[in-house]
């Protein structure tokens, strides 16, 4: 079978090469959109008829996955590699000088030795200070915010444009001072290439602005190969959406928000059929985690990441796996469905193939090219056989193979093609499963312990985990406090 597998995958990347030479890739990434966000993955009243139609004319995957993250999953795209091989662990951090470890090939990067010119628009998060920007890594031209959508990151003096003037009350003094940071929506800075031109910036506007500029992009960069990564900071609270598609989804301001990206999807597509080169694209589009299980606090709509059990930040299947839709009008087969497992990683060898490039990275790529199961040709598996669970630190805690899903967090092994909610534990019905598993973990871990990169010492990150632990810490000492005083009045009242 595998025999088999290996020469249908030979001939469909011959067949494609000599059907189109240099492809254009564009990958659409949305920032905590749950997997049942979606009209095409079920969602009751949000419309998404452009990413609808995607798939329609495309391939939908019901098993891709993500990280439980957002900057661990943008490593992971980026690299190839399972994040902690590339020093991200959780998220970059306010206060962290660093970010993607330097030395890694990145997809622009690696694209460049077939000439491709590349564009990110959007969201970043691999790193928000100079020498960590998406130009450092590989980006010809970059529009967006180099830290999170609401804020949170300094600018650690960041260069600005010539002519350069704060908005609002807020002057040059309070920029190089960093006045206003870590205010949720406040400290948000927008930058084009190595420059920030615009702080604090609107940030209801970015969606908006965001579609314009990858359009621009598009319809410029026709005649030649382009890789656009076009990264959303929506629907990441504080929820945020243009006045246009305010109050229009029957899902409150939460469903504005998606309906609005399906719009930007919708735009995209457009420009590229003006520009005469939607055959020679292939365009993806998915999330970077699952949706987020606390809502913006003056709202209470919220993402859906059903039939999936949990949210963001968790290794269960609502925090990780996520949708993913693929188009390459001509080349990919229409209104198809797959449930074989890949994974973001799998994007850097994808492309790799299809470009007919040999990447040599210092990091260990742990993708597989899942070009041939785009096809959907029967008989095709996975080349992954597994996929794997971690969460903030290089601890891997659970693994699945194409049917079943170890949790050390529950002890727990679940059946994934009859139990999608992870409701009952196997384990004891399929012990040679459980073995099998347990031992893939063992061995992915001593992988991921003896071949990750260092990543460098950043005392900002550390300093800003140390507050967060403060934080936390007497945040319990106060409740073990009020449900001590509780217990006691309690008792006094059963005396009497």
């Amino acid at each position: 079978m595998i025999f088999r597998t290996l020469i249908i995958s030979f001939s469909l990347i011959l067949s494609l090469a000599a059907k189109v030479e240099q492809p254009n890739f564009i990958f659409i990434m949305t920032d905590d959109q749950g997997y049942g966000d979606l009209g095409c993955y079920g969602h009751p009243t949000i419309k998404t008829p452009n990413i609808d139609k995607m798939a329609e004319k495309g391939v939908r995957f019901t098993d891709f996955y993500a990280r439980h993250k957002c900057s661990p999953a943008r490593a992971s795209l980026m690299t190839g590699a399972f994040n902690f091989r590339v020093g991200v662990g959780s998220i970059v951090y306010p206060n962290s000088t660093t970010g993607l470890i330097k030395e890694v090939v990145t997809i622009p990067e690696m694209l460049k030795k077939k000439g491709y010119t590349s564009a990110l628009i959007g969201k970043w998060h691999l790193g928000h200070t100079a020498g960590y920007l998406p130009r450092d890594q590989g980006f010809d031209y970059y529009f967006g915010v180099p830290g999170t959508n609401h804020g949170d990151a300094k600018t650690h003096k960041l260069p600005v444009i010539d002519g350069f003037k704060p908005s609002g009350d807020f002057t040059i003094e309070d920029y190089w001072a960093d006045k206003g940071k870590g205010v949720h929506g406040n400290s948000t800075i927008l930058m084009r290439n190595d420059k920030v031109i615009e702080w604090p910036t609107d940030i209801t506007q970015l969606t908006k602005r965001y579609t314009h500029d990858a359009v621009r992009y598009i319809k410029e960069n026709k005649d030649k190969p382009f890789f656009l990564y076009f990264a959303h900071g929506t629907p990441h609270h504080p929820y945020t959406v243009d006045a246009a598609f305010r109050g229009k989804s029957a899902h409150g301001l939460y469903g504005d928000m998606i309906e609005e990206i399906d719009w930007s999807v919708g735009e995209v597509i457009k420009a590229l059929k003006e520009s005469g080169i939607e055959k020679n694209t292939i365009i993806a589009f998915t999330s970077d985690n699952g949706a987020d299980s606390k809502p913006n606090k003056d709202h209470a709509e919220k993402g859906s990441n059903l039939p999936l059990k949990g949210w963001k930040g968790s290794s269960e299947e609502g925090g990780v796996r996520v949708p993913f839709v693929v188009s390459w009008p001509g080349t990919l087969p229409e209104g198809k469905k797959t449930n074989e497992i890949a994974s973001l990683m799998d994007i850097f060898p994808t492309y790799a193939a299809l470009t007919g490039i040999e990447p040599k990275t210092p990091q260990k790529i742990d993708g597989k090219n899942i070009f041939p199961i785009m096809m959907c040709e029967p008989g095709v598996k996975s080349p992954n056989k597994y996929i794997y669970y971690a969460g903030n630190t290089p601890k891997i805690t659970g693994v699945r193979n194409h049917r079943f899903k170890y949790s050390t967090k529950t002890s727990g092994l679940y059946d994934m093609h009859a139990d999608i909610g992870e409701t009952k534990n196997v384990a004891d019905k399929y012990p040679e499963v459980l073995q099998e598993l347990q031992k893939a973990m063992e061995v992915f871990q001593k992988d991921i312990d003896e071949n990750s990169m260092e990543a460098p010492f950043d005392e900002g990150q550390a300093a800003y985990v140390e507050i967060k632990n403060k934080k936390e810490k007497s945040s319990k000492d106060k409740k073990e406090k009020t449900t001590s005083k509780k217990d006691k009045s309690s008792k006094k009242k059963n005396k009497k």
